[in-house]
């Protein structure tokens, strides 16, 4: 290799580091008492939690997605069922811990879940493998069987019956890892028009920031926060006077990082 060539790889090196370290994002970790502290996190994808649980009961408003994903929920309730009849003894006692689960009203949805079991007795069922997405519900009858039926409360104020099916504990007793925690992002700006600026994820508008600020931590003032599953989203941000950024972010269960839309990194 010779001297020129090893002079513009070390350029090629120098720079992708600067822009590694001009892009980079820094997480650290939050506290619950923090963000109970900070009142401005707006919960991405909570908004809509009637939505999430009628897409859990497959309550959808296109009769066609709707008629597909019923035909679908059926012929995994018939696979459930066939599984449970087929043994001879069923487990009387669920260990404690999270289990993955079916939750079902044995026709029209058959939803994969995770129930936390204590003492033989569901205590939480989430939706989603997302802590943030709990199903509320009261108990009709306890753990039997590997099973028990809920009476599931909805968004808009109705109910439904439904039985939690522990289909993997059927050979042995089977634990899981407990769903995610939220993630956090907080985005920022200095730019005198920075309260004009629009916040999109995943093309959904979420809100604008509050004002201009020289600095943010997580959850500052003027600064807008949200709250996410853990996971990868695309985001764009746009404010008057044509500015606009985009990108993706990546949220961290328990974590927080800080997003400044500035000049330099505009689109």
């Amino acid at each position: 290799m010779n001297f020129k060539t090893s002079i513009f790889l070390l350029l090629i090196a120098f720079s992708l580091s600067v822009n590694s370290q001009l892009f980079a994002q820094n997480y650290i970790n939050v506290s619950q008492v923090s963000v109970r502290q900070n009142i401005n996190v707006s919960n991405y994808g909570l908004y809509s939690v009637a939505n999430s649980v009628d897409a859990f009961r497959n309550a959808w408003q296109d009769e066609k997605k709707r008629d597909r994903e019923i035909e679908k929920a059926q012929s995994q309730l018939a696979i459930v069922k066939n599984l449970f009849s087929e043994k001879t003894t069923l487990p009387e006692i669920i260990v404690d811990g999270w289990h993955n689960v079916k939750v079902s009203d044995n026709f029209n949805y058959c939803s994969d879940a995770k129930a936390l079991v204590e003492n033989n007795a569901i205590k939480t069922i989430v939706m989603d493998n997302y802590a943030e997405l709990p199903l509320t519900f009261d108990t009709i009858s306890h753990l039997k069987n590997a099973q028990s039926t809920i009476n599931l409360k909805l968004p808009n104020g109705n109910s439904d019956t439904a039985v939690v099916y522990f289909l993997y504990d059927l050979d042995s007793p089977t634990t899981t890892t407990k769903p995610l925690a939220a993630g956090y992002v907080t985005f920022w700006s200095a730019l005198g028009n920075a309260k004009t600026i629009e916040i999109l994820i995943n093309e959904q508008k979420q809100g604008n920031l509050g004002y201009d600020i020289e600095s943010a931590d997580c959850f500052s003032q003027g600064a807008f926060t949200l709250k996410l599953k853990p996971g990868t989203y695309d985001f764009r941000a746009e404010a008057n006077g044509s500015k606009s950024w985009s990108g993706t972010i990546l949220i961290k269960e328990g974590e927080c990082f800080t997003y400044e839309l500035n000049k330099k990194n505009k689109e």
